[in-house]
């Protein structure tokens, strides 16, 4: 158990803290909000400390001088990286992990260092989306796509269409449609829920499946949609940071355009792109949509900071003729509400969580990513010690007491990826890529990798 405070109480630090509560840990929220910290009281059990994060009374009435870390993800970057800095300098805290929104203080080359602000990690909203979207985008067909030991293992989520070759069939039958392709289905989600699937379980369209394969074996997406062609034409919804810097990775790739209604911003934006087509304009305006060809467009991505704009522009671009719809939608009432009028609703909350909790947890593990409907993980740990410190070394993964909702996806040893099967024996220093559907198993599994010495 890790006593950890959480600097602020937004939608990301109050799920952060529950999840970390819920693994058995001692947390402290800070707020400046009173309201903010009555609420979370009613739905968690964790201590609240009201006031300023970067004020050392602040810190210290929560006792950050005993804590093991602080995550600091208030509304504010200076607020994050002063509080970091108190939390080290007065009171010595092991580890500090800020959030950091502001792309001026993301660029090194300009003269920012982390380490003059006393923090280990910074977790970046808009590069980690930035990247979750490029990659839905090198993935066609995907609505989710993430990967494990830097890209060896990809993971990809698609929604399985009536028309799809695989609809109504056995996943039995999946090898023998494509006997050459080396794919491991890990988990199916279906009227809500996960399930672990056997050779015998039946795709059903609506079925939301997720696939783990080596990036050369990603073929098979196109066998699973029709539409999955390779996207050629893009239109970015705002230019602010995320929109810029999706538009920075995706102009040298596709026929970019980028509508920006701030007239500075839009002015700033060209300035920054090469290729791209920058437009100075509302992104809900119908008349602009048509003169750019909107039915032309593959993808249509509304990455703005307003929810309410980024859903009416996904929903407008979609009945115009956009082939694909992205939407960036902080507010999980609204995702419930729009998920499927808009084909890709990609929650910052769940992408910034899962980058959080790989920082957080146990050093042994690399990566966390939250599944689509957030209620399972997906993490790449690492095998350490031998098979007398060790409860996975030299053992065959059918003799692991795995939790029923736990699956391993694959084991990728010395850059060599292994998909998992019964007969497979854990060696010292592998990443085993492990798949958690029932949050509940989190702990177990961080005790099971977990070195005891004399062990035996």
């Amino acid at each position: 158990m890790k006593k950890i405070i959480v600097f602020g109480g937004g939608q990301v630090g109050s799920s952060v803290a529950k999840i970390l509560s819920d693994d058995g840990n001692d947390i402290t929220l800070v707020d400046y909000d009173k309201d903010v910290l009555s609420g979370l009281q009613e739905k968690m059990d964790i201590k609240t400390i009201h006031g300023l994060a970067s004020y050392p009374s602040v810190q210290k009435l929560a006792d950050v001088e005993n804590c093991d870390m602080v995550i600091a993800v208030t509304g504010s970057d200076e607020v994050n990286m002063a509080a970091c800095h108190i939390a080290k300098s007065l009171y010595n805290v092991p580890k500090r992990i800020s959030r950091l929104r502001a792309n001026e203080y993301l660029r090194v080359e300009e003269g920012f260092d982390k380490t003059h602000f006393s923090i280990n990690e910074v977790i970046s909203p808009n590069i980690l989306i930035t990247e979750y979207v490029k990659n839905i985008l090198d993935h066609p067909g995907a609505f989710q796509v993430f990967q494990f030991s830097s890209g060896l293992v990809q993971v990809v989520a698609v929604t399985v269409l009536t028309e799809g070759p695989l609809s109504g069939k056995k996943l039995s039958e999946f090898r023998k449609h494509m006997p050459n392709v080396d794919v491991k289905v890990v988990t199916i989600y279906r009227n809500k829920k996960h399930m672990i699937p056997t050779g015998d379980t039946v795709i059903l369209p609506g079925d939301d499946v997720y696939f783990l394969a080596t990036e050369k074996n990603m073929r098979f997406m196109s066998e699973l949609r029709k539409t999955a062609e390779k996207p050629h034409n893009v239109m970015i919804a705002g230019a602010g940071r995320v929109g810029l810097s999706l538009a920075k990775k995706l102009e040298t790739i596709y026929n970019l355009k980028l509508i920006e209604k701030d007239k500075h911003t839009a002015k700033q934006a060209a300035q920054a792109l090469t290729s791209a087509v920058v437009l100075n304009n509302d992104i809900a305006d119908e008349t602009l949509l048509t003169n750019e060809n909107i039915d032309d467009v593959d993808y249509f991505c509304a990455v703005t900071n307003n929810d309410q704009m980024n859903i009416l522009s996904a929903k407008l671009a979609k009945d115009m003729g956009a082939k694909r719809t992205i939407a960036i939608v902080n507010k999980s009432s609204y995702r419930n509400l729009v998920s499927k009028e808009i084909d890709i609703v990609v929650s910052p909350e769940d992408v910034t969580i899962g980058s959080l909790l790989a920082s957080v947890r146990t050093s042994d593990i690399l990566n966390v990513h939250q599944l689509a409907a957030g209620d399972a993980e997906a993490m790449e740990i690492i095998v350490h010690g031998d098979e007398n410190t060790s409860k996975l070394v030299g053992k065959k993964i059918s003799q692991l007491k795995l939790p029923a909702d736990v699956v391993i996806g694959a084991i990728v040893r010395k850059d060599v990826v292994m998909l998992a099967n019964d007969d497979l024996v854990i060696e010292t220093d592998d990443h085993v890529i492990i798949f958690v559907l029932d949050k509940k198993d989190i702990s177990k599994i961080e005790k099971m990798f977990q070195v005891s010495v004399g062990f035996f």
